[in-house]
């Protein structure tokens, strides 16, 4: 093999590597956008940040044992999570991410890490909910004529 593949193909390697984007992904859920945001506002709580549209959510700040942050100004670290409801239209895509922020020498708050362990957890929650929430639907009752 010549330098020049060689060369080539690390730079691809890592140019495709660095594109790989964190989180859990739950692919082509077929509920509603409004039934998926509802399931993560069960799971995460009342979101902290809303997309205009309402497709992203952000909880609260939390520490490593899920407990809220008390004290922002004391605090060395804090977890949020986000959800994000990716397509235009059915079935959806759920991405869940989990992340960690450090506060810097400035005092700023700054990402430092992901935790996809937990948002595996998360992302199968929302997932138990949201199939729950299509087990008590009433179809009959649902439906609508008008």
């Amino acid at each position: 093999m010549q330098i020049s593949n060689v060369v080539f193909l690390s730079f691809a390697f890592l140019l495709l590597g660095g594109c790989r984007t964190g989180g859990v992904v739950l692919r082509e859920t077929p509920s509603s956008a409004s039934e998926i945001r509802r399931a993560a506002v069960i799971v995460i709580g009342q979101p902290r940040q809303m997309s205009k549209d309402g497709r992203e959510l952000s909880s609260a700040f939390y520490d490593r044992k899920s407990n809220p942050v008390e004290k922002m100004e004391l605090a060395r670290e804090r977890i949020y999570t986000r959800v994000s409801i990716i397509g235009d239209r059915r079935p959806f895509d759920i991405r869940v991410e989990v992340l960690v922020e450090g506060r810097n020498r400035a005092g700023q708050f700054e990402q430092i890490a992901r935790d996809d362990g937990r948002a595996a957890v998360l992302a199968e929650k929302i997932k138990q909910t949201l199939n729950q929430s299509l087990d008590n639907r009433n179809v009959i009752d649902d439906f609508r004529s008008f």
